[in-house]
């Protein structure tokens, strides 16, 4: 690789990683709560999980993104020291861009030694990293064996490491731990636009405030809030619609207890689907205290 090239790739990678990192961050912002929770919050949703993730990214996801031809084709003949933002955007908007699977296999090869290992072991960030991240993601799969998974899974040393530490890091802080299939989350937050999550609070604000606070006339029909709830919950990915729901239970004065509770039982069939499909909404319910009012 030319000189000249092997600075513009250089200038890619950074406007990439530095894209990745800055969507995925504001769309965690928007998820936490602004006042304090009565009961404990996924880890995700916490401010103390945002540096964790951006260096998980760093160390083991990115090299392993960076390293697939199809995202390496991208660089074309680019002016990324001048342009690149604004072109990576457009690309990142068509739907059949290289980045978004790249990113999906990069956390889907967590679970596999193999793929998790390989690429990002020669990859110059993690030369200069240290501690346990660089070691987890710098190893080799014979290195150690494996630990025995749950049933039906096939579960890496790379993924039940980094789970074993941030639910480690959960239980010392009081937050929530991770679900074993969280890497859905993880993976849904690039392909969600902060501006679709911004959006959905604002109406969500908008219509507690019609249907709850307004009197008279301007006033809002009865369960339009909640409508509005189902909507979002299923039409971001999974979990962040959850997450969402949650902000909700905390900032909105009349989403309590009562409420949240009648959420769940008109969202899912059973208690089991409930907890299933909204495993932190059913637990946090279940913490949250009586709601001093009745909701109707």
């Amino acid at each position: 690789m030319a000189a000249s090239e092997s600075e513009r790739f250089e200038q890619f990678s950074s406007v990439l990683l530095t894209e990745l990192l800055e969507r995925t961050k504001k769309n965690m912002e928007l998820l936490q709560p602004e006042r304090t929770p009565c009961a404990p919050l996924p880890f995700a949703q916490t401010p103390a999980f945002l540096d964790i993730y951006a260096e998980v990214v760093r160390v083991g996801i990115f090299p392993v993104v960076l390293s697939r031809r199809p995202v390496r084709a991208i660089l074309g003949d680019v002016d990324w020291a001048k342009d690149g933002r604004e072109y990576l955007l457009t690309v990142l908007d068509d739907r059949n861009n290289q980045v978004f699977p790249a990113w999906d296999y990069a956390w889907d090869a967590l679970w596999d030694e193999r793929k998790a290992t390989a690429p990002t072991a020669s990859h110059e960030s993690e030369k200069k990293k240290g501690g346990f991240l660089a070691s987890l993601f710098g190893r080799k799969s014979a290195a150690k064996p494996e630990p025995k998974p749950h049933e039906g899974e096939e579960e890496g040393n790379v993924m039940a490491g980094l789970y074993t530490m941030l639910n480690q890091l959960a239980e010392k802080r009081g937050y929530l731990p991770l679900f074993r299939d969280d890497n859905r989350v993880f993976k849904a937050l690039i392909r969600t636009k902060p501006g679709k999550i911004a959006s959905a609070i604002k109406e969500l604000n908008q219509y507690h405030h019609q249907e709850f606070i307004v009197q008279g006339k301007e006033q809002a029909k009865s369960g339009v809030l909640n409508e509005a709830l189902q909507k979002w919950q299923f039409n971001l990915p999974d979990r962040v619609g959850e997450m969402l729901v949650i902000k909700c239970a905390i900032d909105l004065e009349h989403v309590n207890k009562t409420y949240i509770g009648k959420y769940i039982r008109q969202s899912a069939r059973s208690q089991e689907e409930a907890e299933k499909g909204m495993p932190y909404l059913s637990i946090y319910w279940k913490a949250m205290p009586n709601a001093v009012t009745v909701q109707d």
